[in-house]
């Protein structure tokens, strides 16, 4: 493997790693307390067999791609060019909705816990351009920023997460017994959806290339770290509020954030770390427009190229504003009742997300079937 190859996995790793931050404290363990109860956060370990399975799959469907060909333009050589064409404006529609609904959740997220009098446009329109930003930009900027954010983010987290985990009460999370095993299974739906979103992510973007023998088993290991670290963010926040507190809050690590201790001494501490969470919001809002574009103009006949100018219309970028401008317009108008965002962010969109990832393996054997590998 080339150094230059090499180089834009790990970029693109910590790209697709942090932008799952979003998601990650947004349903760990809200979503799955809510499926679980007690059991909740241990219920990720359980994902890991099926998180491995997924990645072998979209792993041997990688081998399948040309050089140089991206996994938009391997659904059009499948199923053909009109099947492959509805295929991917099917796809690009649900990134732009996926889109809308991280910059609607993200607003939340600061009404809640930061500036409960302001008005959620305030942070979708501001949020949504800047990924319009990004989309019209290549992504190798997308990548710098990742590359430059991972080590400030990740250092954050691990502080909250050990401060966390000091302060959490341990007679809510234990014992667990092999009674238990139907709750675990139902709570690592959200660990499951989060895994296979951000791995359909990193090979829609990974473009076919030779490969090093062996690189699957050693991803096996760094893939098998996920679930580990989700379920010491779910004992953390579990320990501190409980299941059924948890499946409540909108924003149960925020709220963890808040209460705990050796942070009673700095005023605000908890808006300086909504804050931060802007980055994996704009890298999450960024890389659905940038995969977005790429489905849409595919899809309507135009052909992306690696290197553009960002206000060229020519080529079908006029759909990248288009886009843009959609995605912002539905954050603005989806789920304005904290009932109804509630029911998006637990049911509607891990449901969508979910089915959407499903959908990638589907092209290998549909493609198997056809012989077109």
């Amino acid at each position: 493997m080339r150094e230059n190859e090499s180089f834009f996995r790990r970029q693109l790793q910590s790209l697709c790693g942090l932008a799952l931050l979003s998601p990650i404290l947004r349903l760990i363990p809200g979503s799955a307390a809510e499926q679980a109860g007690r059991a909740a956060w241990a219920a990720p370990l359980l994902a890991l067999p099926v998180l491995l399975l997924y990645a072998w799959a979209l792993s041997r469907l990688r081998r399948s791609l040309q050089e140089g060909e991206s996994l938009p333009d391997f659904a059009l050589r499948v199923l053909g060019a009109r099947l492959g064409r509805g295929f991917l404006l099917l796809l690009g529609g649900w990134l732009l909705l996926y889109c809308a609904f991280t910059l609607r959740v993200g607003a939340d997220r600061f009404l809640v816990t930061v500036y409960p009098r302001s008005a959620a446009a305030n942070f979708v329109i501001p949020m949504g351009l800047l990924a319009l930003l990004a989309a019209l930009g290549p992504l190798k900027s997308l990548l710098r920023v990742a590359r430059m954010a991972e080590p400030l983010l990740l250092s954050v987290l691990l502080v909250l997460l050990l401060a966390g985990l000091r302060a959490a009460d341990w007679t809510e999370l234990m014992p667990l017994t092999p009674a238990d095993a139907g709750l675990l299974l139902r709570g690592s739906w959200p660990s499951l959806d989060i895994a296979a979103f951000g791995l359909a992510a990193y090979f829609f973007f990974l473009p076919g290339q030779p490969r090093e023998k062996g690189t699957f088993r050693r991803k096996a290991g760094l893939l098998a770290l996920f679930p580990l670290g989700l379920t010491l963010l779910g004992a953390a926040v579990q320990g501190r509020f409980g299941a059924p507190l948890c499946a409540r809050l909108s924003a149960p690590f925020f709220a963890l954030v808040r209460n705990l201790v050796f942070f009673r001494s700095l005023e605000r501490v908890e808006a300086l770390v909504v804050g931060l969470w802007i980055l994996p919001d704009f890298l999450l809002t960024g890389l659905c427009l940038q995969a977005a574009q790429r489905c849409l103009r595919l899809a309507c006949g135009y052909s992306p190229q690696p290197e553009e100018r960002r206000l060229d219309f020519a080529n079908g970028r006029w759909l990248i504003w288009l886009g843009g401008l959609a995605a912002i317009g539905l954050g603005l108008v989806l789920a304005p009742e904290p009932a109804s965002l509630l029911f998006w962010s637990r049911r509607l969109i891990p449901a969508l997300s979910l089915s959407a990832a499903l959908l990638i393996p589907g092209l290998l054997l549909l493609g198997l079937k056809r012989k077109r590998l």
